[in-house]
């Protein structure tokens, strides 16, 4: 009786869990290799996707219960144009793309209304067709107002484009060199910011035998300046593991946290925190901290030794805290291939889908420090993920932000009929688990690293299972 007691009081709490959220999934929709689409989000309580197919364009609305009400075709001005951004308002839409046409790049932007009617249109920018760049890309600003569109040339000349997707005018568009940098091993990341300003990071002399010089160099854009100022600032002989920058649009300053190594280049034996303003970089914070040997374990479990640091790791996230600091999210991962002359190295989602892989994405490492670099906390959120000639596209998570916590959700297992489990991490360090919903009650295999959040309580994500697609809708 006591069993049966306990069995039932078990069951009783899983649907408890189960049941605390709605989940609404689409019809199938067939796709083939080439189609490609994109979650665009909520618009006037309308779900919207956008389809890229082989002879069109579509926009497809679904509602509240991921039924579909319409789809409409759209035109572009080519149909080889290579979609760059698709940034959503609360009322409206922007598809920003570009495409070739007698030797010339153009860069449009078409803003679309809710009901995917044609709002506005506009050219970005004209360029030449340049041939080879070490790096070129696009990035849009936390408020998602202004898209940079660059590209910096093999001669370290950089062609950058600000447009105010509100306004639909360009803010600024300008050419400056970067001098003394090699584009492929010193270049980091690129930001903007909400008031339309650029950072171009990079990295020099990140090797031990120069740690000495070791530092980052950050190249800012103001418009109302119409200056580029340089910035270094000394990585205090340390060298770098793997990092990542966000602006701070609260508190105004740029930040960075990431990964140091002291012995190996395979293992990292600490964390970092760089907080600056540029307009006061010589004020700027960096702290670097070790891994305590807990956690070294915690991490590592059996394969854990005191002189060892944690490897096959790499920066997933940085979430900004609104006293200045971060929590930094990183993930073990590693992949082994399986195709004769292949090279193993940690994953890049630009590796061939088609190179036969063994993925391990594994646990989430939680770093949340103070604005002074100082460590608050930190914590392991322990999973499991393997697959095999997937690109890893099931596996990962899908962060939710919340006012009150985080959300981590993840497939328990790589497989068909499987668990979503969720980790609820809050601002203190505390963390819960619960499993969220079986994809087996509606025959889904969900891509949760591609998901988007569209409310603090509700995430659209899609399912590939079959050459079919499916949306689905999850509200807490």
């Amino acid at each position: 009786m006591r069993h049966t007691t306990a069995l039932f009081a078990f069951l009783l709490a899983m649907t408890t869990i189960i049941s605390a959220q709605e989940v609404f999934v689409s019809e199938s929709r067939s796709i083939r290799n080439d189609d490609a689409y994109s979650i665009i989000g909520k618009i006037d309580e309308h779900v919207l996707l956008f389809a890229d197919k082989a002879d069109k364009y579509e926009i497809l609305a679904y509602d509240e219960e991921m039924k579909e009400v319409w789809t409409k075709n759209i035109e572009l001005d080519s149909r080889r144009a290579k979609i760059l951004n698709i940034t959503e308002s609360e009322n409206d839409f922007t598809i920003i793309y570009q495409y070739n046409r007698r030797g010339k790049i153009l860069t449009q932007a078409v803003k679309f209304d809710a009901n995917a009617e044609v709002l506005n249109s506009d050219t970005v920018r004209v360029e030449t067709n340049r041939g080879f760049y070490s790096t070129r890309g696009e990035e849009v600003s936390e408020d998602k107002r202004y898209i940079l569109v660059y590209d910096i040339e093999m001669s370290e000349r950089v062609h950058a484009t600000v447009y105010d997707m509100q306004s639909m005018t360009t803010v600024w568009n300008k050419a400056f060199m970067i001098k003394d940098v090699d584009m492929d091993r010193d270049f980091i990341q690129v930001l903007i910011d909400n008031s339309a300003r650029v950072y171009f990071v990079f990295s020099k002399d990140n090797r031990r035998a120069k740690r000495e010089t070791n530092r980052f160099y950050i190249v800012t854009y103001d418009h109302e300046t119409a200056l580029a100022k340089e910035t270094d600032i000394s990585m205090q002989s340390y060298v770098w593991y793997d990092v990542a920058f966000k602006y701070d649009n609260i508190n105004d300053r740029l930040v960075g946290a990431g990964l140091y190594m002291d012995r190996r280049y395979t293992e990292s034996n600490g964390h970092f925190f760089l907080g600056v303003n540029i307009d006061n970089a010589e004020a700027h914070q960096l702290h670097f901290q070790p891994f305590e040997p807990k956690f070294i374990t915690r991490s590592l479990g059996k394969e854990a030794n005191r002189k060892r640091g944690i490897g096959e790791v790499s920066i997933r996230d940085l979430i900004l805290r609104q006293d200045g600091g971060v929590l930094m999210a990183v993930e073990r991962n590693r992949f082994y291939s399986r195709t004769p002359g292949s090279l193993n190295t940690l994953y890049t989602p630009q590796r061939d889908m088609f190179v036969r892989m063994d993925f391990h994405f594994e646990d989430i490492l939680l770093f949340a420090i103070h604005p002074d670099g100082q460590l608050h906390w930190n914590d392991v959120l322990q999973k499991r993920q393997f697959s095999q000639d997937d690109a890893a596209r099931f596996s990962s998570y899908l962060l939710m932000h919340t006012p009150r916590q985080l959300r981590f959700i993840y497939n328990d297992e790589i497989r068909y009929k499987t668990i979503i489990n969720e980790y609820l991490v809050t601002g203190t360090g505390n963390t819960e688990r619960n499993s969220v919903y079986n994809s087996d009650v509606h025959d889904v295999s969900l891509l949760l690293r591609e998901a988007k959040q569209v409310a603090a309580n509700e995430a659209i994500i899609a399912s590939e299972r079959r050459s079919n697609l499916k949306l689905v809708r999850i509200v807490y």
